[in-house]
């Protein structure tokens, strides 16, 4: 148990005058008041000291619970913090805000239970990954460890001060940092010193001091030279990067990033691991990081695996990915490196299925492909026209895309637009895009955080006009006129499309881009069903539910839907899958591909995801500083490794062991063109002179993700 020994707060009103401003403060704002200085904690920690049982724990919680109380028409996703007018009822078993409590009570009528009894124990300089589905209630409980919400039954003692009964707020955020998931959202200083100083001015740190602070977290994070620079010309990986400036000026002992690499590129990603890394191996700070990407998982020093509210697993990564079968069961799934082994391994090759990192796969690989005892049949599976012939193979097999012009191609020709042209704020976006997606094609758009993407799809449905150029709908030029009619012709699906919805039922929401079409009930009634199906919703089961009552990949379903009632033959997505666990990612990428082979739609993935493009485009488009910079199929982009880095992009996760096994073994021609478990399977057992198991398709339907 806790020995405490507690004093009643001076003003409870100005504590919850205090609270409730934290509560409703932006999301830089919240990040800005993580920390404060030494002389604001002491004033505070005569409130409360408390002993934990474990002085190697710097966070414990203890069979926590917590529940959103919202009004119905103000329901949040589970794993989403409270609207801004839903208020704790008295003697409710929901968890506790920052609230004042003297302002009036809604009526409220559902409870939203996000923990169910949470018991876990950080300990002091752990790096520790916290992963599950979406709604498994991992933000919440990361913002119970900042004491941005307080539990509602149990205790969360944060480096020794127990948060349960609130008025301690401050103290905590003295020792928790938190960085969130949108660098956007985070940034407000003119300059990146600026920003960094946003925290420390608020709390009253001399000018001296502060000067000191922010070289010195700017230069631990590595954007020391950027310290003049307007944030909003930096990279998604720098910006996140002075959000984490920012929090270290504060000197926090712990710092907990909610998903902040959810919206990076893949150098940007790497790079905030980086700096997470280095933070906590050089400096022993606690780093809580809260991702769905397993790589990034398999550099931590512990996984915590949080599902329906409670703590279901706790291990190594090691110990976590050697049981796929059971991250799957948690909508979760593997290193591609790991189901590759696992998949060999229950073919019967002899490979250790524990691995999780690249380098332990090359050098198992190497190890098996070097042992044979039959030197002329190895020399004749290790030719290099023995590997092109595997290659011509796998391609028959996954049936190449064909070019075609039709009704539904779509293609750009010398198109350019600048933001704010002739102002101070005057940014170049795109300049001279020429590119085509044939009809019926399903097409990648690639490329860095801020190199053009999303401005270069908005010119395709026609919501930017060119500043130069054109845009071609089946050969049409669209423009004048006919914007309005080819505009329905190609659907937008925009980031995090749940937010767009906003009536009352699934129904009226689908229907709302039809309702000006002069169809009857009854047709109307028709294509909404017909949507709802074709994103594999049954219609009768939620047609008449409110939106609040749907799951958020169900409700990323109904915005899709929104788009396809209108019957578009063209479906471009701009990162459709950001934000969702690898269950609901495959769930939304799959009803793409079935929009594209069945229906016939050609469909316009922007995704940051190597794999995802590799595994479903039939060719990929590359964007660097607002230009093509590669365009052709997969297996064409994804041989300029070096390249592709320069432009702040990877390959797959598998295409990079297959180039460092080709490396490793220059005697043994292996196949670079490697994108899924599957061809890396085949790969491996054609070198072994194997047979592929008759089973192996299945097994790679079940690999998620891969």
């Amino acid at each position: 148990m806790f020995k405490k020994r507690r004093k009643k707060a001076n003003s409870a009103e100005n504590a919850a005058e205090q609270s409730a401003a934290q509560a409703s403060a932006s999301v830089s704002e919240a990040v800005a008041s993580a920390s404060v200085s030494e002389a604001a904690a002491s004033a505070c920690a005569s409130e409360t000291v408390t002993e934990a049982c474990d002085p190697a724990d710097i966070i414990e919680c203890r069979n926590v619970t917590f529940a959103y109380e919202v009004a119905e028409e103000d329901e949040p996703e589970q794993d989403a913090k409270p609207e801004k007018d839903s208020k704790p009822r008295k003697n409710a078993k929901s968890g506790k805000t920052a609230k004042a409590a003297e302002e009036p009570e809604p009526e409220l009528v559902k409870l939203v239970q996000a923990l169910k009894g949470i018991d876990l124990r950080v300990k002091r300089g752990e790096f520790v990954a916290v992963i599950g589905r979406n709604g498994s209630g991992k933000s919440t409980l990361a913002k119970l460890m900042n004491a941005l919400y307080l539990p509602a039954t149990g205790t969360v003692v944060v480096d020794n001060i127990d948060t349960s009964e609130g008025g301690m707020e401050w103290e905590v955020r003295s020792r928790v940092g938190m960085v969130f998931q949108n660098p956007d959202n985070q940034i407000i200083g003119a300059t990146v010193e600026e920003d960094v100083a946003f925290g420390l001015e608020n709390l009253g740190v001399p000018r001296p001091e502060m000067l000191e602070r922010i070289a010195e977290a700017t230069e631990t994070v590595g954007i020391g030279e950027l310290a003049k620079t307007d944030p909003h010309m930096l990279s998604g990986g720098q910006k996140q990067r002075v959000a984490i400036a920012g929090i270290l000026a504060m000197r926090p002992k712990c710092i907990v990033l909610d998903e902040a690499t959810a919206m990076l590129d893949p150098v940007g990603r790497r790079e905030v691991m980086r700096v997470a890394a280095d933070l906590n191996k050089t400096y022993g700070i606690t780093i809580v990081h809260i991702t769905h990407h397993m790589d990034e998982v398999a550099e931590c020093d512990r996984a915590v695996v949080v599902d329906d509210g409670l703590v279901v697993a706790s291990g190594t990564p090691r110990e976590l990915f050697s049981e796929p079968a059971k991250m799957r069961s948690w909508g979760l799934e593997v290193p591609g490196v790991t189901a590759l082994l696992e998949a060999l391994a229950d073919a019967g090759v002899n490979v250790r299925r524990d691995l999780i990192t690249i380098d332990e796969a090359q050098a198992e690989l190497v190890k098996l492909l070097n042992t044979g005892t039959d030197p002329c049949a190895k020399a004749e599976r290790f030719s290099a026209a023995a590997m092109e012939a595997r290659e011509q193979a796998r391609e028959q097999a996954h049936a190449p895309y064909v070019y075609r012009e039709g009704a539904n191609s779509v293609a750009a020709a010398g198109l350019s637009y600048t933001y704010g042209p002739g102002t101070p704020f005057e940014k170049k976006a795109i300049e001279d895009i020429t590119f085509e997606a044939g009809d019926g094609e399903f097409l990648g758009i690639i490329g860095h955080t801020g190199c053009g993407k999303s401005t270069l799809v908005q010119h395709l449905n026609g919501l930017l006009k060119p500043g130069a150029g054109e845009v071609l709908i089946g050969g049409e030029k669209m423009a004048g006129a006919n914007v309005k009619a080819m505009r329905r012709r190609v659907g937008l699906v925009f980031q995090y499309p749940e937010y767009q919805l906003f009536e009352a039922t699934v129904a009226k929401d689908v229907a709302f881009g039809i309702r000006n079409d002069k169809l009857t009930e009854e047709e109307a009634a028709a294509r909404v069903d017909e949507a709802l199906r074709l994103v594999g919703l049954d219609p009768a089961e939620v047609r008449e539910k409110s939106i609040y009552d749907l799951s958020g990949g169900q409700k990323r379903r109904v915005a899709i839907a929104g788009i396809l009632v209108m019957q578009p033959g063209i479906l471009v997505l701009d990162e459709p899958a950001a934000g969702l666990d690898p269950a609901g990612r495959d769930e939304i990428l799959g009803i793409c591909r079935r929009l594209n082979r069945e229906n016939g739609n050609t469909v316009i993935l922007v995704s940051h995801s190597m794999d995802d493009v590799a595994r479903l485009c039939d060719r990929v488009l590359v964007m660097a500083h607002g230009g093509v910079e590669l365009f052709g199929k997969p297996a064409d982009v994804f041989e300029h490794e070096a390249r592709l880095e320069e432009m702040g992009l990877t390959v797959p996760q598998l295409s990079k062991l297959f180039h460092r096994l080709d490396e490793a073994l220059p005697d043994v021609h292996i196949s670079r063109k490697i994108y899924s478990v599957e061809d890396g399977v085949n790969e491996i057992l054609a070198l072994l002179g194997r047979d592929l198991p008759a089973d192996n398709g299945a097994h790679e339907a079940e690999v998620s993700g891969q």
